[in-house]
């Protein structure tokens, strides 16, 4: 009971040690450039919930505008103000609720006066047009206000000055513009619609909204917490091309391709969006951001009650809390009601708090609230990793040694045999029946010398942990990698009946993985990058697809017994397998070669443990490179539950023609392979069987290894002799 008392008291005195060094670090601002990036994620993944409103419209002034205008009308850039004139007529005419202007107008035309006098006299016959003005936070003497010409009829004139957090990415927008400046002061008592809200908020002043800003969640400096799209193509942009042309065709009579009342009732924003024109804003969904988007986004937001909202400070402070008192108590009740595997409930416990840690922030910021994350979070990893360092001082020196090796497992059954049999932990092995995976993709090498050393590192991690996430998921651990070559077992180091049926589970499903993975490399490729995707990645795609590369992977499965366990030296041990079987497995991948199979061959070994759960086909009997024994090949083509009535009755076919070629019969034999590959034209096994006939066995000869066919064949035995690994 002593002993508890001071488990527990240990406990809380690190809960509270853990609490305010997470207080003092968040509050003096050390957790804040964490905190923003964490932000940042998290947003990323909002985003992809967060649906644009449809009341927005984002016309833009792109590239294909400024060659359309150049053709059509002979504007050179930058365009005369008549264009935007028009555009005004065009869009008043359906009577949307405002149209908004994130272009700035500071100096008089250079088509002269009467340019300036068009754009405001479409400003005055339209009433709804809304222009910006911009003031620098460092000098307010510094203003930039459209041209007299073109604000005397706006209809309002905002301010667009972006709120930039400390390392300049836009989390934030302004509501109002602040008036502690007597320059900016007077501008706002001026004889002309200048509005104290931000251009996102102006049109919804404009249209006669209920403006009610006490209902927005402003931070305490009146900025709000924007909740941005996944992109601002989600506002599905208008290009001004298409606004012009619909323009004249309804001077003129005609259908264009779009119609006034097309805008009815829309908040429309107009703004530069051509390369090397938009302003670029680094937000957290893109650093590279059209800075229209910010305005667009807080509109958004205020039309659809979405801004994020910050949970206030004590709700923070008590989440910390909760979570430094958490961690201690996961060590503390793993310790007194656990002890014979404490160090597994402690796993498991810290993996769960640090689930809780970083779910309960990413669920809330998908529901709109932000809490904190990164002081949270230190919070719980200082309790849990006090708490159970000083619990490893207190603990013998056997469970010491144990749990200083979490980070040499492999696995979670490793770790949990380590942890109820510490012996298992020195060097050398123990006897298992299992299975062992070879795999390689075919002609790699070809694919280095066409990308870059990022490209393809890029490239073999996308592929990699495809394919290592299905051998998990079948119960194999994976060995090794070797290049794009992966090593893998199953049936250690717990031991399984169904050691080979998993192993060729997991091989179907990685051909069929294989599958999507071209095609999802050809799509990506066909269009624009991700925000997701790394850009080495995606000109690795890029690459492949434009040199006509696919990624092919040949598997070889053999099955047996094996040693497996821990070999190298007490300061750096793997745990891994050997022994002959695990050879035969690697030999039977690169044999996938020789007998261009569909990628996955497998040995006799492991064929019988199958049962009836495969479609499989049987090949030669074959003495593969340094292995004497000859051995059985069977090619597996799916699981038997997913093969299709025509794959079963085509190896039933199969399994004819090899019995004659066996047999001897080689003319039989080639007439029914001929017939199978007339069926399907793409086997080119059976090819390779008819080149073999037609070319060797029935002319009465054998291949040698002087044929340079990379066998040689036995006629006494039967047995082909393999001459390349």
């Amino acid at each position: 009971m002593k002993q508890s008392h001071k488990l527990w008291l240990r406990s809380a005195i690190i809960a509270v040690s853990a609490f305010v060094i997470a207080i003092i670090c968040n509050f003096t601002g050390v957790f804040t450039y964490f905190e923003n990036k964490t932000y940042d994620l998290r947003m990323i993944n909002a985003a992809k919930y967060k649906r644009a409103c449809d009341e927005i419209a984002f016309i833009c002034v792109d590239q294909e505008s400024i060659d359309y205008a150049s053709e059509k009308y002979g504007w050179s850039w930058p365009w005369p103000r008549e264009a935007y004139a028009r555009v005004i007529d065009f869009l008043s005419a359906g009577n949307p609720k405002a149209i908004a202007f994130d272009i700035l107008y500071t100096e008089p035309s250079v088509y002269g006066e009467q340019d300036d006098i068009a754009l405001g006299d479409a400003e005055a016959r339209s009433g709804k047009v809304i222009q910006a003005f911009y003031y620098s936070e460092d000098d307010y003497d510094k203003i930039l206000s459209p041209v007299r010409g073109i604000s005397d009829n706006a209809a309002l004139i905002a301010n667009i000055t972006s709120a930039k957090d400390s390392d300049d990415v836009i989390r934030r927008t302004r509501i109002k513009t602040e008036k502690d400046s007597n320059q900016l002061d007077k501008l706002l008592e001026y004889a002309l619609p200048y509005s104290d809200y931000s251009l996102g908020l102006a049109p919804a002043a404009l249209a006669d909204r209920e403006t009610n800003i006490s209902l927005i969640p402003t931070l305490k400096d009146g900025t709000a917490l924007l909740r941005y799209t996944k992109s601002i193509d989600d506002y599905l942009p208008y290009s001004i091309k298409d606004i012009l042309e619909s323009y004249d065709a309804m001077k003129n009579g005609e259908e264009g391709p779009f119609v006034p009342s097309d805008f009815e009732d829309l908040y429309i924003f107009c703004a530069y969006y051509a390369p090397g024109l938009f302003d670029i804003c680094s937000t957290p969904v893109s650093q590279v951001y059209p800075g229209v988007g910010i305005h667009i986004t807080a509109l958004d937001n205020y039309l659809t009650n979405s801004f994020i909202k910050k949970l206030p400070d004590a709700v923070n402070i008590l989440w910390i809390f909760l979570l430094s008192c958490l961690a201690s108590v996961i060590v503390a009740v793993s310790e007194s009601k656990f002890a014979k595997n404490s160090a597994l409930f402690i796993s498991c416990g810290i993996f769960l708090g640090l689930a809780i840690s970083i779910a309960v922030p990413v669920i809330l910021f998908n529901n709109g609230y932000w809490i904190l994350l990164v002081a949270p979070l230190s919070a719980f990893f200082i309790s849990s990793t006090a708490n159970t360092l000083i619990s490893l001082a207190t603990e013998g020196k056997q469970k010491r040694f144990i749990r200083s090796a979490f980070s040499q497992c492999l696995s979670k059954d490793v770790v949990n045999q380590i942890i109820n049999d510490a012996s298992s932990f020195t060097l050398g092995g123990k006897k298992f029946q299992m299975s062992a995976i070879f795999t390689d993709i075919q002609k790699f090498s070809s694919f280095s010398e066409l990308l870059s050393a990022a490209e393809l590192g890029c490239l073999l991690n996308y592929y990699l942990t495809r394919m290592s996430d299905i051998i998990i998921d079948e119960n194999g651990t994976v060995d090794k990698y070797e290049g794009d070559a992966i090593v893998a077992l199953v049936g250690a180091p717990v031991a399984m009946d169904d050691h080979a049926v998993h192993a060729c589970s997991a091989a179907v499903k990685m051909k069929k993985a294989e599958i999507e993975l071209n095609k999802e490399i050809i799509e990506y490729a066909a269009n624009p990058k991700p925000s997701w995707m790394e850009e080495d990645l995606y000109n690795a795609f890029k690459t492949l697809v434009a040199n006509d590369k696919t990624i092919f992977t040949r598997i070889g499965i053999n099955s047996g017994e094996m040693i497996a366990g821990y070999f190298g030296s007490e300061k750096k041990k793997n745990y891994t397998m050997m022994g002959n079987n695990v050879n035969l497995a690697s030999r039977l991948e690169g044999v996938n070669k020789q007998y261009h199979t569909n990628g996955i061959l497998i040995s006799q070994a492991t064929y019988e443990l199958l049962g009836d759960s495969f479609a499989v086909r049987s090949l030669d009997r074959v003495r593969v490179v340094n292995i004497n024994t000859p051995i059985q090949l069977y090619e597996v083509l799916d699981e038997k539950g997913c093969a299709s009535p025509d794959l079963l009755s085509y190896i039933t076919e199969w399994e004819i023609a090899m019995k004659e070629f066996n047999a001897k019969n080689y003319s039989k034999a080639k007439e029914l392979l001929a017939v199978l590959l007339s069926k399907k034209p793409q086997d080119d096994t059976a090819k390779y069987y008819i080149h073999l006939l037609d070319d060797y066995f029935l002319k009465g000869t054998y291949p040698k290894d002087t044929d340079n066919e990379g066998v040689e064949y036995n006629p006494e035995d039967g047995v082909f002799k393999l001459l390349q690994k």
